[in-house]
């Protein structure tokens, strides 16, 4: 009996759960890992296989909601902070759509390149970002990434490559390609290709491996007629203190020591985002501890755990 008693109060919890809005039984059976046919046909009684199974997956999710409820409430960096580099990353994309032109933007991990990306995407029409990866380093990646964009069925090369420069063709638009530097030659020329064809903006993102190629290559026929192209650059190796002091006041930190050691952290291999993981750990701890606003104790154990580096509370 206190079997099935178990087995009822499951499914009321996943019933409460749906019921609220929060979610379908859909999404219950996507979260918990049991299949949708299997969780529906439990949830009517009327699963002939392995019950004990599907509700210890079933309460393993329903366990784990709580946390989730936390971690969801716990402090976030704003989506996009307009620090001076984030609005040096936003012209150039500006000059790159409206002339149309090719344009490079470098840096090192951390310095917002990313998140401006994400913020000029959803701010301007027609931007299509391609982000590079080893599996998308080829020129036929590329080209199978644009079809899928633009959803166009083409099998034959040439005719992908014709049917994205009409796609493209007229629309004021722009391609960023973030992580460039994991495309070949091939995919960068290809890609030049598109931007000569269709008269339509370009910019390729990433860290300093991909002006380097293009600046020492510029001599070698591969890359000459990509890097004849290249109508702006902006080169930015490390946050600058502007940007550093714009996150902080974004995050809401006032106190000068707390102020002092995030500047030392932000100046660490992954920079701003880096400190963004570092206030948001801190508050974790900061809210075990009862206290609204994260502290140096709370700042330097939050560094620690997140970094095999030296402590940096000297910093502060």
């Amino acid at each position: 009996m206190s079997n099935e008693i178990k087995t009822e109060e499951l499914r009321t919890l996943v019933r409460g759960w749906t019921g609220e809005g929060k979610g379908s039984l859909a999404d219950v059976a996507r979260l918990s890992g049991v299949a949708y046919s299997t969780l529906s046909a439990w949830m009517s009684a009327k699963y002939a296989g392995d019950n004990a199974r599907v509700e210890q997956q079933v309460a393993v999710w329903l366990d784990s909601l709580a946390p989730r409820a936390s971690m969801a409430g716990a402090f976030r960096m704003p989506d996009y902070v307009a620090t001076p580099t984030a609005q040096k990353i936003l012209s150039v994309f500006t000059h790159a759509q409206y002339l149309p032109d090719l344009v490079v933007v470098t840096g090192g991990a951390g310095i917002g390149k990313t998140t401006a990306i994400r913020h000029y995407a959803a701010s301007n029409p027609n931007v299509w970002v391609l982000t590079g990866e080893p599996s998308v380093a080829s020129a036929h990646a590329v080209l199978d990434y644009l079809c899928e964009t633009f959803g166009i069925n083409e099998s034959l090369t040439s005719r992908r490559s014709r049917a994205i420069g009409r796609k493209l063709t007229g629309s004021g638009g722009l391609i960023i390609i973030d992580e460039a530097q994991h495309l070949k030659s091939q995919a960068l020329d290809q890609l030049r290709t598109l931007h000569d064809k269709a008269n339509v903006g370009m910019a390729l993102v990433g860290n300093e491996q991909v002006y380097s190629r293009l600046d020492g290559g510029g001599r070698r026929a591969q890359f000459a007629q990509l890097f004849s192209r290249v109508g702006m650059r902006l080169i930015r190796p490390k946050p600058s203190a502007s940007d550093i002091d714009a996150l902080l006041g974004a995050a809401g930190v006032e106190g000068d020591k707390e102020r002092r050691l995030l500047r030392a952290v932000a100046q660490r291999p992954g920079a701003l985002r880096g400190l963004a993981k570092t206030l948001r750990v801190a508050h974790t701890l900061a809210e075990a501890d009862g206290v609204a606003v994260p502290e140096v104790a709370h700042l330097t154990l939050a560094w620690n755990r997140l970094s095999d580096s030296a402590s940096l509370g000297e910093a502060a």
